[in-house]
């Protein structure tokens, strides 16, 4: 049991997930496009695996959760490739009708926000893990909805693939333009940010102060 009364395997998992944030800061826009596809099947297959989406091969999209992995993550990444030496080759699943190609920068952001918003990737995730890992002997993997569902006031890649690929429009959005960015800001004021960013930096990671129109409560996880 850790010091502030974790189990070892927890600690394990919390400085896995520290560094997929890492590596997601230092690497390349290409690298980080191969990364985000890879994510998203990843996910696919574990969404599967829990018996939330059916087949991944099946054309039609009925959840926020296929949505978000099968059409929108892969753009975001094809996005991030453009100019890159080598093509990234996404499948006809993935492709679909062409539809998230043809939406600017701003849409892209929208639903990406209300896609995340509208599931409970961190739920997923840890049904994810006592699915594949119920001993806790794989506490240094970190499953790919885990990934998804980090609090992206916290550092969570698939926001950080969308502000580089997408970076947010204006200073200050509201949430039903830009849930990412008005959650960040919102955060970023809470922890005495001057001025808080619409996307998340590591210096997010230190200084909180309570918001005095909203009680107190725990950090998100």
């Amino acid at each position: 049991m850790g010091a502030i009364g974790l189990t070892e395997a927890a600690i394990r998992r919390i400085r896995s997930q520290e560094l997929v944030i890492e590596i997601a800061l230092r690497i390349t826009d290409d690298e980080l496009a191969q990364a985000v596809v890879d994510l998203s099947r990843t996910a696919r297959r574990e969404l599967l695996g829990i018996g939330l989406i059916p087949s991944y091969t099946e054309a039609e999209v009925t959840s926020y959760e296929k949505l978000l992995t099968q059409h929108l993550m892969p753009e975001i990444a094809a996005r991030l490739n453009r100019g890159a030496d080598a093509p990234l080759i996404l499948s006809r699943d993935e492709v679909g009708d062409g539809s998230a190609s043809r939406i600017d920068g701003a849409e892209l952001r929208r639903l990406t926000g209300l896609c995340w918003s509208r599931t409970d990737f961190a739920r997923i995730g840890a049904a994810v893990r006592a699915r594949f890992d119920p001993d806790g002997a794989k506490a240094d993997k970190v499953f790919a909805t885990e990934v998804i569902g980090q609090e992206p006031s916290n550092g969570n890649l698939l926001e950080i693939a969308l502000g580089r690929a997408a970076p947010p429009v204006g200073p200050d959005p509201a949430r039903e333009e830009d849930w990412f960015a008005e959650r960040i800001l919102h955060a970023g004021r809470l922890r005495g940010l001057e001025p808080p960013l619409p996307v998340w930096t590591p210096q997010m990671r230190f200084g909180f102060r309570p918001d005095p129109e909203e009680p107190s409560g725990p950090e998100p996880v």
